[in-house]
């Protein structure tokens, strides 16, 4: 029986018989229901339950979803105090979550020389020269930039001497599209003190001539930390303002909740006032770990951190996750396989699997989330053995481990995921052969290439997958990686050939994958990802049904609304 239920009864009788109460009960239970904040009405409104229910309204009373059914009955929460919207068969569902996202990164390279993975050698050039014309870099100052495109380049080695030319001698440090290499001036080298006879550090390669041994301004992994520890560190504003800015974009987008991984603690604090001060407009797991490359087999630091995470949670802000890296990628031949590279040759994985495994134990025993990074089908299963040792170690229990990427995964460690509870973290935006898969080709051979991102086979064994952009190395928008998913096929020009024979996955799951299932691994299950009566009103408005048109046209689809907690924080004018 209802709290208004037991209220009504009391109010009219508190004496009355038992048959009496039973009465009054039932007339309690009739009368109408407190009115809501607002109401949507008339529309395409997709629940994301178990059921998977499409209805037509919705209403939202205090942030919490109240009512899901009919436009008729919904008028039952409506009094001169509602706020009514009429869909007109708009589509209302959960908000987008994003399993993975570098949301702070992708607003500090806003504020730096953005190269946005242009492949075209004269406007990459024409972009730099821009940059260095603006008069934002000092003559003695670090230039800084992002996003330029291993597949621009042969051997995924752009030209040491444009950065010299272009910057005069400034020096530069600019993270490729996959922040797994970094393209620097040879000013950079020298502050660095890299040399030809400087070795490769463990985990990391720096690129050489082939005839000199002269490195040519191309650092892989690890490597990139030996330039990357002499940059200035960004200034808390700097970070505060890198917030904002990249928020704006979460927002338009309808995400109203992501795991940022790799977050060291000044970008924490960044979070934790965003979130004191009410500036944070999504839920956010923070994936804790030190950003510098040198410190990616971890340290005491990291469980310093670790030990007093409990500081910044907050209102949106959640803190029981760390990330580990396992190995690079396919594309630099960074990655570890279970069989060489096309013309031979392996990269061992960043930890010997008795230290991965006594690395995850302990986090593990900590409560905390392991968000792993495994690209090469090596690093995966090595992966797989410390969650499986730790599992052993410490018992089953609810941390929502998961592994991010996945780009190659072994036939026999496919069903290993649903057996070990281990969430698969894919980027279907990845799931269609682009240059980079023609890069892949040429590393690893069409037989691998052509099992990579294996989502269909994983959900079909009864694993967990779910979505993330990785953002800014890929398109922030859930329907680009949504629509791929879908298709395996560029969702740009939505044709070309398919990438892996019956990997594709119906819209249902994928929608699944950035919303219901994202939402799990985050902890979030209880408050979001679905809008069940009793669930937080996070939710979008999109400006037609995803179900209802061409699959084609899914990523065409517009964000009309975004509310977290039911306020507003994003609204296109069309709306």
């Amino acid at each position: 029986m209802s709290r208004n239920v037991n209220n009504c009864i009391r109010t009219r009788m508190r004496r009355a018989w038992p048959l009496l109460a039973g009465l009054l009960a039932a007339a309690c239970d009739t009368a109408p229901p407190l009115p809501a904040d607002r109401v949507y009405l008339n529309g395409a409104v997709y629940i994301f339950d178990d059921e998977h229910r499409k209805v037509e309204a919705l209403a939202i009373r205090d942030g919490v979803v109240v009512f899901a059914g009919s436009s008729t009955a919904a008028a039952r929460f409506i009094d001169d105090r509602t706020e009514v919207t009429d869909l007109r068969q708009r589509m209302l569902m959960p908000g987008f979550h994003d399993a993975h996202a570098h949301v702070i990164a992708a607003g500090l390279a806003k504020a730096g020389c953005n190269l946005e993975d242009e492949r075209d050698h004269d406007l990459i050039r024409e972009i730099l020269e821009a940059c260095a014309g603006s008069g934002d870099v000092g003559p003695d100052e670090w230039v800084r930039g992002s996003r330029w495109p291993l597949a621009a380049f042969a051997d995924g080695r752009p030209p040491i001497q444009w950065l010299d030319e272009i910057f005069g001698g400034r020096p530069a440090y600019f993270v490729d599209s996959f922040a797994h290499s970094a393209w620097v001036s040879s000013r950079a080298l020298q502050i660095a003190g890299i040399d030809r006879n400087t070795p490769d550090p463990a985990n990391g390669v720096i690129e050489r001539d082939t005839q000199t041994g002269v490195p040519v301004g191309v650092l892989r992994d690890s490597a990139m930390d030996l330039v990357a520890r002499h940059l200035p560190e960004p200034t808390a504003a700097e970070l505060a303002a890198a917030l904002k800015a990249a928020l704006g974009d979460v927002r338009h987008y309808g995400i109203t909740a992501y795991i940022e991984p790799g977050l060291s603690e000044p970008y924490l604090l960044a979070y934790r006032d965003a979130d004191q001060s009410g500036k944070l407009t999504a839920r956010v797991l923070a994936s804790l770990s030190p950003l510098a490359w040198d410190a990616g087999r971890f340290g005491d630091e990291i469980f310093d951190l670790l030990e007093k995470r409990a500081e910044y949670r907050g209102k949106y802000l959640r803190t029981d996750s760390v990330k580990v890296y396992v190995d690079g990628v396919i594309e630099t031949r960074t990655s570890f396989m279970l069989k060489p590279y096309s013309g031979g040759g392996n990269f061992p994985p960043f930890y010997p699997a008795d230290e991965l495994a006594g690395l995850y134990q302990k986090l593990d025993a900590m409560g905390l989330q392991i968000h792993t990074h495994a690209i090469g089908d090596g690093a995966i299963r090595l992966a797989l053995n410390a969650y499986e040792l730790a599992r052993l170690a410490n018992g089953p229990n609810d941390n929502r481990h998961q592994i991010v990427h996945l780009q190659l995964i072994d036939a026999e460690d496919i069903p290993r995921f649903p057996a070990l509870d281990v969430a698969a973290n894919f980027q279907c935006l990845w799931c269609y052969p682009d240059d980079y898969i023609d890069v892949a080709v040429g590393i690893v051979g069409s037989e691998r290439v052509n099992r990579f991102y294996p989502v269909a086979s994983v959900a079909k064994s009864g694993g967990l997958v779910v979505g993330g952009s990785d953002w800014d190395v890929s398109s922030l928008n859930p329907l680009d990686a949504i629509e791929t998913a879908v298709t395996r096929q560029n969702p740009y020009t939505d044709q070309g050939p398919v990438l892996g024979s019956g990997e594709n996955i119906d819209l249902q799951l994928a929608i699944d994958m950035y919303t219901r299932n994202a939402a799990r691994v985050m902890r979030l299950d209880t408050v979001s990802g679905s809008l069940e009566v009793g669930k937080r009103a996070d939710l979008i408005v999109l400006d037609r049904d995803l179900f209802a048109i061409p699959v084609h046209e899914v990523n065409e689809a517009r964000v009309l609304q975004t509310q977290i907690d039911g306020i507003e924080v994003h609204t296109d004018r069309s709306f």
